[in-house]
């Protein structure tokens, strides 16, 4: 997987730098080969695809004296393939390319996840003032004001748990649990 930084106005400290300088080397690379044997073959020699691009970006970010523990500040995403997170702060636990955990905060976080079904894709997107994620277990927490939207179907509550792999919800919270499904073109739930 090729991991892709925009740092263009963004603060860096030495151990971001690292990663840039190692981007920057990435990239000269792939123009150079693009140069001598065409964009495509670029691709294809050092084998990246738009289907495998990680996007990460934020105003800040640190890493911790514990190894594979970053921190993001300002404007965070993090975008895979599959999935997304937008926030204000966020700590990634892991590889950035192959999370562990994430923990998120924002107003709103937003979390964009798409399911591939053996007949369809469909899309799940969730909001709320926190966000944790394993991606181990597949279970994202939001609390805060939380929603989450599937096909049809709206779920509001103090607290939601979808498990992505089993596309289980569970939900509760003081102010209980709000349902709304919206009939499709002909009228039918």
């Amino acid at each position: 997987m090729r991991l892709s930084v925009d740092f263009e106005r963004r603060k860096i400290n030495r151990c971001a730098a690292n990663n840039y300088v190692m981007t920057t080397l990435r990239t000269v690379a792939i123009v150079i080969i693009a140069l001598i044997s065409g964009a495509s073959e670029a691709a294809d020699v050092l084998q990246l695809s738009d289907d495998s691009t990680i996007i990460v970006s934020a105003d800040e970010s640190w890493e911790e004296a514990e190894q594979d523990i970053i921190h993001f500040r300002g404007d965070f995403e993090l975008r895979t393939p599959r999935w997304s997170v937008m926030s204000d702060h966020a700590t990634v636990y892991g590889k950035v390319d192959d999370p562990k955990r994430i923990v998120a905060d924002g107003s709103p976080v937003q979390f964009v996840f798409q399911n591939s079904g053996a007949d369809d894709i469909s899309i799940t997107e969730g909001e709320g003032q926190h966000l944790e994620y394993d991606s181990e277990a597949g279970l994202l927490s939001l609390s805060g004001g939380a929603k989450l939207t599937s096909g049809r179907r709206v779920m509001k509550s103090s607290k939601i748990q979808y498990d992505v792999k089993r596309e289980r919800l569970e939900a509760g919270g003081p102010e209980g649990v709000h349902v709304t499904v919206v009939p499709d073109s002909s009228g039918t739930f």
